[in-house]
């Protein structure tokens, strides 16, 4: 496990110490790390040796005259891979003075790649492929130097910690958290704070510029519709050696690798794959909630029995993790909503007693087709046309997260700054209108790889493996298997209602055939439970109307509403709702109130 940080202008050595340290639970760095030019500064924390997954660097940084390469994750594949199975950075650096930003768009792999050009002037920073690992940049006024620079690092809380950083609440921001449960695209919950998009480079430049460029416009491999497309077995071959490889590059060498196995379709065929390459000890991990809760042991135990893995279940309650939500939060830095998250970091703990890699199940939803897109493809099929923006709104409403809520639970102070079509429909608009893309069920797709990918899934899953020294490995989120997802019909991944249809075929005689052929339920965290038991308490003390006045951030009348499971509106999702409300307010006092209360560094 590693970190990046990074600031453009020239040497500010203190300040590079500054945002290191705020990173130190990521790793820690020497002094020859700090590689500093007249054009930016860089520095990479490491915890652990993470050589023994992927593609082997010849070295992790590189000085080349004007040019400083630095490397943070591991790469999968590059265009100048050697016949020996390793990267050459000096290889890289040639590859970039010939081709500029585009030649990192060879790079596959789950890693953040920053170059210095002092001759340019500029600071280029790559979040390779499906962007398992997450990068940041800011604008940041450096009063000491009388400067404004720009601020990178792998993690937001780098950025807001800078000397005089005044951490402010983006509006807009509130609305999309509430409507995604995370914020979508380059945005964050704070002003002047950006995530790089994943598959994206960011050309940061010493006159406050910055430029985007795609490095992964899979979009464009998108079937034809011509040729022998429709022939299932190609496709169904191509699917399982494309998992097949995808596994064997992230598997780490000499030593046990777990694997997160929730008993679904997507966590079993990884699991299947790991338990037949690898030569060393495999260990599954089911999560549940207790006796008294629906689970999903008994498909997981069925997958980990046929595999003959080193199988372990492991209970999450709210009694157990109330004490460390504000520490889960504080390794999270933006704000997600999503119930999973929790659960995800207290599992993590159990298992960072056992390995260091952990695989999981991530991607087969987003690249294949999972059940959420069903209401869609229906509306898109049967639907009549309504007013602009009625595919927009009604992807919105089936995230089944807050966007029927946002504009009640919102202060009015918040809720006059918010324009719907601006602020969520836009988001949306660019992924329905693109030609560049045919298949409806493929414009959902992109969507979901994206935006729920970049932005919730990969984000969340690294920042609480991380939090424990843990390192995620997500083959389901394979560049090469990205694009195999768009070269192939549609119908491949969603046939007569049949979600994930290829990959099904691929692995049917690999797992239980109850995995198989049962529907995708998802990992249903009793939330809507908790707040009326266990956590009741901690909701109302946390969402109580005098924070909420103080902050004018949310309506504390509609809160109360909430609290007590009562409102008029629909069918209310109390649960979801009161989590992404609580842990907001949390986020809010750690980050913007510089609150570290119950946080440990």
């Amino acid at each position: 496990m590693d970190a990046l940080v990074g600031l453009t202008g020239p040497p500010a050595e203190a300040l590079l110490r500054s945002m290191v340290a705020t990173l130190t639970h990521r790793g820690t760095t020497s002094g020859d790390r700090l590689l500093q030019s007249s054009t930016a500064s860089l520095a990479r924390l490491q915890l652990s040796d993470d050589h023994a997954v992927g593609l082997r660097l010849d070295r992790r940084w590189l000085i080349d005259d004007d040019v400083t390469l630095l490397v943070c994750g591991f790469l999968t594949r590059d265009g100048n891979e050697s016949v020996g199975g390793s990267v050459s950075l000096s290889g890289l650096t040639a590859d970039y003075r010939a081709r500029g930003v585009a030649a990192m768009s060879r790079l596959q792999g789950a890693a953040i790649v920053a170059i210095s050009d002092e001759t340019a002037g500029a600071l280029h920073v790559a979040r390779i492929g499906a962007g398992v690992r997450t990068v940041f940049y800011g604008r940041y006024t450096d009063t000491s130097a009388a400067m404004s620079r720009w601020l990178v690092a792998s993690e937001p809380k780098a950025i807001t910690s800078a000397p005089e950083y005044a951490a402010e609440i983006r509006p807009a921001a509130i609305a999309q958290y509430l409507a995604f449960s995370f914020v979508p695209g380059s945005g964050t919950m704070l002003k002047d704070v950006y995530e790089l998009p994943a598959g994206h480079a960011v050309t940061l430049g010493s006159d406050a510029s910055s430029t985007l460029t795609n490095l992964f416009p899979f979009e464009e491999d998108e079937w034809d519709g011509l040729g022998d497309g429709e022939d299932h077995r190609h496709w169904v071959a191509e699917s399982r050696r494309v998992i097949s490889d995808a596994v064997a590059r992230r598997l780490p060498s000499g030593e046990p690798v777990g694997i997160f196995l929730s008993g679904g379709l997507d966590s079993s065929i990884v699991a299947a794959e790991v338990a037949r390459q690898h030569s060393h000890r495999v260990l599954t991990y089911a999560i549940h909630f207790g006796k008294h809760y629906p689970n999903e042991l008994g498909f997981a135990r069925s997958v980990a029995d046929r595999l003959g893995t080193d199988h372990h279940e492991v209970m999450v309650n709210p009694r157990q993790f109330a004490p460390r939500l504000r520490q889960m939060i504080w390794h999270l830095d933006d704000p997600i909503g999503d119930p999973i998250t929790q659960p995800n970091f207290e599992l993590a703990r159990r298992v960072s007693q056992d390995v260091r890699y952990v695989f999981n199940g991530e991607g087969g939803d987003p690249l294949f087709g999972g059940p959420k897109n069903l209401p869609m493809m229906m509306q898109h099929w049967y639907g009549v046309p309504r007013e602009p923006g009625f595919r927009e709104k009604a992807y919105l409403a089936s995230y089944r997260r807050a966007y029927e809520e946002w504009s009640r639970v919102l202060h009015p102070r918040i809720r006059d700054q918010i324009d719907p079509e601006r602020d969520l429909v836009s988001i949306l608009a660019p992924f329905f209108e693109q030609t560049s893309v045919r298949s409806f069920l493929n414009k959902l797709m992109a969507i979901n790889i994206r935006l729920k990918g970049a932005h919730l899934i990969l984000p969340k899953v690294e920042r609480m493996l991380a939090a424990s020294g843990l390192t995620p490995l997500a083959p389901l989120f394979d560049e090469e298997l990205i694009r195999l997802s768009f070269q192939m019909p549609p119908r491949m991944k969603l046939r007569s209602g049949d979600e994930k249809w290829v990959l099904k075929r691929a692995y049917e005689d690999d797992l239980p055939r109850e995995v198989i052929a049962r529907p995708k339920s998802g990992m249903r965290v009793p939330v809507h439970y908790w707040f009326r038991g266990e956590m009741r308490r901690m909701a109302k003390k946390t969402l109580a109307s005098w924070h909420v006045r103080e902050a004018e951030l949310f309506d504390p009348d509609r809160i109360r509403q909430l609290l007590r499971y009562d409102i008029e509106e629909g069918a209310g999702r109390y649960g979801m709702r009161l989590w992404m409300l609580m842990t907001f307010e949390l986020w809010r006092r750690v980050v913007v109130d510089r609150d570290m209360t119950g946080v440990v560094r």
